[in-house]
């Protein structure tokens, strides 16, 4: 998440309070809201934290209304005041429509962020010990009921999933409520398929640690001494975390490839712990999200669990499913998560159905799928059962074709150039959604996220587009796509675009994904299979163990991911893919660049040596 300027940096990491467009309004509410501010509580290393109490009050009088009333809880590393100041449903931890109705809400300042003390090191695993100790404690408060749920988008939703399988069995949090939640934070975020995402850490590297620095001053406005003290301890930390993955990215330091590290701060790791202490999960996630990839993970790991399977494989047809763990997926970005939804009722729905008894959520099909345009449906597995890998085959003049090459066909030449048009959906969508917010407010469509008229080839891009669809072709699911290519030097970037092209020649982005192409490496065990021998999701360990040099001058097999698409495609539009060797500012190879320079890539699709994509598709 960042800007394309460190100002816009921060702007970017306070993202995770972008308020999506209000709801309808609600009927008056029972209760008003009293706050109670700066409230202590010591966790038992010692480490003082602060929270923010938001009470309901008698209408009439003012006073606090009788309970006892389920808390809910934000663990939020962007400040409780800004936090309590969003005016979302719930993405900056706190709900006022869920208070006004019979809820405590409860907004804690991460240990080392805000008005709290302690140490911060994105997601540290002694930040879960501080949730669940938040979760007792809270769950002890005045004119609580007992029961606990948590709620908040982005760094708060991660932090809900591992507070969630920290807690242990018989635990007072019953439901949380994350959205805009990562699997992987690595893979998610970090890079995509191992070629490194700029623009998204350098938000988080500069955009933390200002926010971290300034909130205490937001905090604490009547003891300006104690917020300089701890706006300068904060401003100390940024050793752990910001400077470290600053010198990685430069110098493709351990951080640069998956580890030890980052696989404690993947909540991947931790989803059978949650279903085993039995805590409702209720998922939003964005087919713009800068967590495209991970969220529906979440739910196939969750129901996975839940069905004594393994959480990383695909979900299997027919598999039992559970309405505890569910997944609302819509065309959204990381900045306006549910828009157009009804965010407040069905919040409010899930927690009074766990934390009241209220109601239900009985469904035989959890995952609640909206396509770009509206239409709506929903299904119960990830890959989804109905689904049907559906390959499609690169050819020459830029053809993408049913039918598989027979002979021989000349190989298309691009390549590299490390620069490409930044005015894409990609950038915007790891930009957080900030351009088209900015484009929005100003009430101007988006020029970077609608239909453009693209080239068809450039010097470092080259395109494969299908006939005109006799009928409808719904995409569903994840994507892969083999190339085979071969470089003149030891290192490949690969950028691809998925695309709806209309019969006026304008195309819209669907999804994309990359790969370094020294990151090839594929591991079977963990990869899901699409058609005659490829994937639909292929994994790539990403470790400095299994990273290769690219031969030169020799044809290479590269397996890539792109990102989930669900959506329709119209008959009469065409299909094309868009292979590329630049997605700037998203991916920039900095310390690879020397690998990179002067390299020329010759994309092969002759039956010799055949390149594929392989779709997930309904019928």
């Amino acid at each position: 998440m960042r800007r394309f300027a460190v100002v816009c940096s921060l702007i970017l990491a306070l993202a995770a309070l972008a308020a999506p467009a209000p709801a309808a309004p609600a009927p008056a509410a029972p209760y008003g809201i009293a706050v109670q501010r700066n409230l202590t509580l010591r966790l038992k290393d010692g480490t003082l934290l602060r929270a923010d109490l938001h009470v309901p009050t008698d209408r009439g009088t003012g006073k606090p209304a009788r309970g006892p009333f389920p808390v809910i809880v934000g663990f939020t590393p962007y400040g409780k005041t800004p936090s309590a100041q969003t005016g979302s449903p719930g993405t900056g931890g706190l709900n006022p429509y869920l208070i006004e109705r019979g809820y405590l809400g409860l907004v804690v300042d991460v240990p080392g962020t805000g008005g709290s003390q302690g140490k911060f090191d994105l997601f540290e695993p002694s930040e879960a010990q501080a949730g669940a100790q938040i979760v007792n404690w809270a769950a002890r408060l005045p004119n609580s009921s007992g029961k606990v749920g948590m709620l908040g988008l982005s760094y708060l939703a991660i932090d809900q999933l591992f507070t969630a399988a920290a807690v242990g069995p018989h635990s007072p949090l019953k439901a949380i409520f994350p959205m805009a939640a990562s699997a992987d934070p690595y893979r998610d975020l970090f890079v995509s398929g191992g070629a490194l995402n700029v623009e998204s850490p350098l938000g988080l590297v500069f955009g933390y640690g200002v926010t971290r620095v300034a909130t205490p001053f937001l905090e604490l406005p009547k003891d300006p001494t104690a917020a300089l003290i701890l706006s300068y301890e904060h401003l100390m930390q940024a050793g752990p975390f910001e400077l470290t993955i600053a010198r990685d990215m430069l110098t493709n330091g351990p951080r640069r490839y998956d580890n030890a590290w980052w696989k404690k701060r993947a909540p991947e790791s931790v989803l059978r712990r949650i279903v085993a202490n039995d805590v409702a999960v209720y998922l939003v996630g964005g087919l713009y999200d800068v967590f495209q990839r991970g969220e529906p993970l979440l739910y196939s790991g969750l129901q996975n669990a839940a069905a004594g399977r393994p959480v990383t494989a695909p979900m299997t047809p027919g598999q039992p499913v559970s309405d505890k763990y569910q997944l609302l997926y819509g065309p959204w970005t990381h900045g306006n998560m549910g828009s157009g939804q009804n965010l407040d009722e069905i919040q409010l729905h899930w927690f009074d159905h766990w934390l009241k008894g209220r109601g239900t959520v009985s469904t035989s099909t959890p995952f609640h799928v909206i396509e770009p345009g509206g239409k709506r449906y929903d299904t119960a597995d990830y890959p989804l059962a109905q689904a049907r890998p559906t390959r499609m085959f690169l050819r020459s003049q830029g053809r993408l074709a049913s039918a598989a090459p027979t002979g021989a066909e000349p190989a298309d030449s691009i390549a590299f150039t490390g620069l490409s048009n930044p005015c894409t959906r990609s950038t915007d969508q790891f930009a957080a959604g900030m351009l088209s917010q900015l484009f929005a407010s100003a009430g101007i469509p988006s020029p970077c996220t609608g239909s453009q008229r693209k080239p068809v080839n450039g010097p470092g891009e080259t395109t494969y587009t299908s006939p005109a669809m006799g009928k409808p072709l719904k995409l569903a699911g994840p994507i892969g796509v083999t190339l085979r290519a071969a470089s003149t030097r030891p290192e490949t970037l690969w950028a691809l675009t998925l695309e709806d092209v209309a019969p006026d020649g304008t195309s819209t982005d669907l999804s994309g994904g990359a790969l370094m192409g020294s990151m090839r490496a594929v591991d079977g065990a963990r990869s899901w299979k699409g058609a005659s021998g490829g994937w639909v999701y292929p994994y790539h360990p990403l470790t400095r163990a299994a990273q290769r040099p690219v031969a030169p001058g020799k044809v290479t097999r590269y397996d890539i991911q792109i990102r989930p698409a669900f959506a329709t495609v119209p008959a009469g539009h065409r299909l094309r893919v868009r292979v590329a060797t630049a997605d700037f500012p998203h991916l920039v190879p900095l310390a690879d660049l020397p690998s990179l320079f002067g390299g020329r890539y010759a994309i092969h699709h002759d039956a010799a040596a055949v390149s594929t994509i392989d779709l997930s598709t309904l019928p």
